[in-house]
């Protein structure tokens, strides 16, 4: 019979294995889950903004001063996280790929609806701002065609929230250089590994960006402006590049489930402090220890939710979760424009606020499935939204069996992410 010691050894062995599945390059749903999550918040954030006392492209004629603080709660580390997932996505695609069939798959997938966002998605969103706030009193045409003249062109074509897939864009670029130098991945993933072990995996990135909060947001602030926004670059490449080279170290996730409770903790910590903070009027350049408590919500946050995602996320697969994880893409690529358009069409009506709330949050997001659904039956389209075209459908011989895909392969992996 087996010794006690070796049924312990065998069932630790066990453990092992189905750990190194869940963390490894296969299949993550967690990474799939949260990156669906991150982007519905961010519809709700937005929603928000329609109502907060910040200058945004419209507002409705109602305010709620509450949300100065309230937008705290996603507002920090919410694309962080995306930009997070999306380094992993890369990471997973490049597994079975070289560097120039990445290059070349991301490419596809990000220039044709970033250039038909710019060109079709955006321009509504501007003439309606341009209009509201009396830049404009022409009609859309004429304003379109006056941001893509030579004038237009020359003083900045606005891109709004196209400016992520721009980012996505070129940072896939810059994350190249890793995929071409299989060692000097591995190198720098070895070390992040052990770097951040143990209570150094809450500790390292809070200082990072403390210093790149003081070092660069307090100079260049946060523009969008791909050529000058140092400090969004030093925040959002650097969580892509962490994605990138964490996403298959088991050691690293391991680490993420042990301290989420800790990190829950410091961000409930951190967020009531950050709020009293937002709600001081600025007097003087941010002090450092207020750069440290929004670094602290902004990591704590991320790391929390890495680590509860791992820990209850893991082989959560299903029909729901494919489906959402295809419509991402082209519902981000939709949202803001629903949003911007509904506000323009419903402010006028003198809804109560909280009507009006519920009619902006229910349009904006049932017009971005609703667009979904056509974008996905329409194959010349597809591109534009960034989905994949549609599979021709070729009848295969009685005697040949369909290929199996074994684990790891399923559709909708997580490289669907942008």
């Amino acid at each position: 019979m087996p010794k006690d010691g070796d049924i312990e050894r065998r069932s630790e062995a066990r453990a092992d294995l189905l750990s190194v599945e869940r963390f490894g390059l296969g299949r993550r749903t967690d990474l799939d889950w949260l990156r669906v999550i991150a982007f519905g918040l961010l519809i709700l954030f937005h929603v928000g903004l329609v109502y907060a006392p910040f200058d945004w492209h419209i507002h409705s004629r109602y305010t709620a001063p509450w949300l100065r603080e309230g937008i705290l709660v996603t507002g920090p580390w919410r694309l962080t996280l995306l930009f997070l997932i999306s380094g992993a996505a890369l990471k997973l695609m490049s597994r079975r790929h070289n560097a120039g069939e990445v290059l070349r798959a991301r490419f596809a997938r990000l220039l044709p609806p970033a250039l038909f966002g710019i060109l079709v998605l955006v321009p509504p969103q501007a003439f309606i701002e341009a209009s509201d706030k009396g830049w404009w009193s022409g009609g859309l045409w004429g304003w379109w065609l006056r941001e893509f003249s030579a004038q237009g062109l020359a003083e900045g074509v606005p891109v709004n929230h196209i400016w992520f897939v721009l980012y996505i864009t070129a940072y896939c670029v810059a994350a190249t250089v890793l995929i071409r130098w299989p060692r000097l991945q591995h190198w720098l993933g070895g070390g992040l590994e052990r770097a951040l072990g143990g209570w150094r995996m809450l500790v390292l990135p809070i200082m990072y960006l403390t210093l790149a909060r003081q070092g660069l947001f307090l100079r260049y602030g946060i523009s969008n402006h791909i050529s000058s926004d140092w400090y969004n670059h030093a925040v959002s490449l650097g969580a892509f590049l962490l994605g990138f080279l964490i996403v298959g170290r088991e050691g690293v996730w391991r680490n993420l489930i042990r301290w989420r409770w800790a990190a829950g903790a410091a961000a409930v910590i951190a967020l009531p402090i950050l709020m009293v903070l937002q709600s001081v009027p600025e007097t003087t350049p941010e002090a450092w220890w207020a750069s440290l408590v929004f670094s602290i919500d902004q990591w704590a946050s991320i790391a929390a939710v890495l680590g509860f995602g791992a820990k209850h996320l893991s082989n959560r697969d299903g029909p729901v979760l494919r489906y959402l994880t295809g419509a991402v893409f082209p519902c981000y690529l939709a949202h803001q424009t629903i949003l911007v358009v509904a506000v323009w069409m419903i402010r006028g009506t003198v809804l109560p606020a909280p009507v009006e709330v519920l009619a902006l949050v229910t349009i904006t997001v049932g017009g971005c499935f609703a667009t979904y659904e056509l974008v996905r039956r329409i194959g010349p389209i597809r591109l534009l939204f960034g989905l994949k075209p549609l599979a021709r459908r070729v009848a295969a011989p009685a005697s040949v069996r369909p290929l199996q895909l074994g684990r790891g392969e399923a559709a909708g992996l997580t490289v669907e992410a942008a």
